[in-house]
């Protein structure tokens, strides 16, 4: 049995990881979270739980002071006023005191045995960037079946190789999907992260400076967490957000690399676009979609994939945008078999 008291000595002085949620007015999706994952941490002291609570009008802090009673391991922080979706997110990254720091949505979930699945491979190799493969649910957590304590992972030494692997998998968007080194971030030249706030993509800072010279990155398959999909976000220019802002934050934190900038654009068009843009146009009430091939034709219309994978889906009647959707989805499948042929999965940590 391990000596606890000897690790938490350890993990005062420098947490391996920090567990960072920033959260507002979602208490019972909070509170859903921490019940999750206080057994964990029990067992864990190397790692560091903050909640930065953006002055939330409803009973989170209530909320937290219940679990704060009852024995959770966190430091909690409230903000006087909301300062901004974006602000909250950095000062989760400015607080965090590991060397591993995780920004972690208060309405998603992390099923048991995830941590120690998580903190036995950063433990056992240094590396530079993490991505978790999510899936979704609407109303049970583990309503699909999908939670898995011990999903397979594969590991990257090339930028390029992981950015098409994210891609076959998620995005980088997600801030629950990524866990970041801060010490390998700490020493790239970068611009101040707060420079790009109220872009919604505020955290692609953090998480592009370490594919400057990526060593080894990894990538965790689904099982580990979940994301909410009932939660809306408030409104915003799609096209703007991520087609325009994501062009910005490339050139703005990888703009001395132009062949890796490519890379992440092409990514950008080949995953996140030809996930998402189909069902969003279906939903149209719900999204702001103003002008999409206005906005990007400028920044994307140099790359064969733009007018391949990308602008169909953004300009074609819906039942012809759906059949080229249903095209798409095949060669990404085909493409995400042929990857897991190319790489073997890591072994297990704990084994």
């Amino acid at each position: 049995m391990p000596n606890l008291a000897a690790q938490r000595s350890v993990a005062e002085a420098r947490p391996l990881l920090t567990l960072a949620i920033p959260s507002y007015n979602r208490s019972a999706n909070l509170a859903l979270l921490l019940r999750m994952i206080a057994p964990q941490l029990a067992e864990l002291p190397q790692i560091e739980l903050i909640v930065s609570d953006n002055a939330s009008p409803d009973d989170t802090e209530q909320v937290m002071q219940v679990f704060l009673r009852e024995g959770l391991r966190c430091r909690y922080i409230r903000n006087e006023t909301n300062i901004g979706a974006d602000p909250n997110f950095l000062q989760c990254y400015d607080q965090a005191k590991g060397k591993y720091v995780w920004i972690f949505g208060d309405d998603d979930v992390l099923f048991p045995g995830a941590l120690a699945h998580i903190v036995g491979y950063l433990q056992r190799d240094e590396v530079d960037i993490v991505y978790l493969t999510p899936f979704g649910f609407f109303h049970s957590p583990n309503e699909r079946n999908l939670a898995n304590p011990k999903p397979d992972v594969y590991a990257y030494s090339t930028a390029a190789d992981f950015i098409h692997a994210v891609g076959l998998r998620g995005d980088f968007a997600l801030i629950s999907s990524i866990i970041v080194n801060r010490d390998r971030i700490e020493v790239e030249p970068h611009p101040e992260f707060a420079g790009f706030s109220d872009t919604n993509l505020l955290q692609l800072g953090w998480t592009f400076t370490p594919l400057r010279n990526l060593r080894r990155g990894l990538v965790f398959e689904r099982g580990l967490y979940a994301v909410c999909e009932l939660n809306p976000s408030r409104p915003f220019d799609v096209a703007r957000v991520f087609g325009v802002n994501w062009f910005k934050a490339t050139q703005r934190y990888l703009g001395d690399n132009p062949a890796l900038v490519d890379i992440v654009l092409k990514d950008q068009l080949y995953s996140w676009f030809t996930t998402n843009w189909y069902g969003m146009r279906r939903r149209a009430a719900q999204h702001n979609l103003s002008d999409p091939v206005g906005q990007m034709r400028p920044l994307y219309g140099r790359f064969a994939i733009f007018w391949i994978a990308t602008w169909p889906l953004l300009v074609l009647p819906m039942p012809l945008a759906g059949a080229w959707l249903a095209i798409l989805r095949a060669t990404r499948h085909l493409d995400r078999a042929l990857s897991r042929i190319r790489h073997s999965p890591v072994p297990d940590a704990r084994t």
